[in-house]
């Protein structure tokens, strides 16, 4: 199978997940469901106007790795928030803790410098 989605790949989500993800956070049909969530998510924090996905090939190659950072984290958060039973519910918390973490920042970015974010991007 190969990765359906743009900004980030499967590896990089299960590094995002962590130690000990289970059969269902490891299998790649779903790891690329929850890439195209987080990219809709992104894309409409963005704004549907800008064509974050489409545009890729155009952005810098240092902007994409912060998105693939961004994506992956958000695909992870959803993988571990489906199925929290790979650990016990500390570890599983301090997982999403720590991955919601990196969402409230981009939207955090995002609302300070979404401007010069896009414009650094040449969107």
């Amino acid at each position: 199978m190969v990765d359906e989605g743009t900004l980030a790949t499967t590896q990089q989500v299960l590094l995002s997940i962590g130690e000990d993800a289970n059969a269902a956070q490891i299998l790649e049909a779903n790891t690329n469901i929850w890439i195209l969530m987080a990219e809709s998510d992104m894309e409409k924090q963005f704004g549907n106007n800008i064509g974050l996905v489409v545009n890729y090939g155009s952005i810098t190659a240092s902007l994409k790795q912060w998105l693939a950072g961004v994506a992956a984290d958000r695909a992870a958060w959803r993988a571990v928030n489906q199925d929290q039973d790979a650990w016990n519910l500390t570890v599983a918390q301090s997982k999403l803790n720590i991955l919601d973490a990196t969402w409230t920042g981009f939207l955090s970015d995002l609302k300070d410098k979404k401007s010069d974010i896009v414009a650094d991007m040449g969107l």
